[in-house]
């Protein structure tokens, strides 16, 4: 029945990843299918060599597939095992830092490289005139900004810096490799309507990108404004 055939793997696979029953769930819900796939032929082989190429322990694999549960499904040789390779080849990678960059980012593993990995590394290093040791340290510190669509999230992110802002480009160029996760904030829900509130109280624009890190709270109080307006300012956005 199905459900001879289910509770096998619901507790292999609890069992296996030290889950909690929350965890399991959360599994099921991203990734209900993964019940279909054989515990001897995918799930085992693919768990057990992630965890020896990478070095992970039982809690670093169980946040990897947690944050990532469809690599329980993807293919060693056809994906998993070519995209580390090459990843490690093309960044110039320590296993450790390898290692760190998975842990970080498992979609890694089941990304295209041609259609999207490549790209974004050639993109960020002309864009910001990046050698290859920074553009490691940059992606080894936040490996999730090879989440971000070019054209959609990182392009009109940097017009916005320059445009209003009034940043210069050497400017952000530094800010960036300082600070890699100015690039990971909302354009709509964090630098816009703060900038909206610094023009109004008359402050200098650039403390929308020096006060990134600070809470609302904290934004609205350096600038001694209250928080409904920042609020409101996120509600016409």
């Amino acid at each position: 029945s199905v459900e001879d055939n289910m509770a096998p793997k619901l507790e292999w696979l609890q069992r296996r990843l030290d889950l909690d029953v929350e965890q399991l769930k959360k599994i099921l819900l991203i990734k209900p299918n993964l019940l279909a796939y054989s515990i001897e032929e995918n799930m085992e082989p693919t768990l057990t060599w992630l965890q020896t190429r990478l070095g992970l322990d039982t809690a670093q694999l169980r946040k990897a597939v947690l944050i990532k549960p469809q690599l329980l499904g993807y293919s060693v040789e056809k994906k998993m095992k070519p995209n580390l390779d090459w990843v490690q080849m093309r960044l110039d990678l320590e296993e450790e830092q390898l290692k760190k960059m998975v842990a970080g980012s498992p979609s890694l593993l089941g990304y295209n490289i041609e259609d999207n990995i490549e790209p974004k590394l050639r993109w960020l290093q002309s864009r910001f005139d990046l050698n290859n040791a920074e553009l490691t340290c940059m992606l080894t510190s936040l490996p999730t900004l090879l989440h971000l669509n070019i054209e959609k999230n990182l392009e009109p992110k940097l017009r916005f810096f320059e445009r209003e802002l009034g940043i210069a480009c050497v400017d952000i160029r530094a800010r960036v490799i300082r600070k890699p996760p100015l690039l990971t904030y909302s354009l709509a829900k964090r630098y816009q309507p703060r900038l909206k509130v610094c023009r109004a109280a008359g402050a200098d624009p650039v403390i929308v990108l020096n006060s990134t890190s600070k809470t609302d709270a904290e934004f609205c109080k350096r600038l001694n404004v209250p928080l409904e307006a920042l609020r409101a300012a996120q509600e016409d956005v």
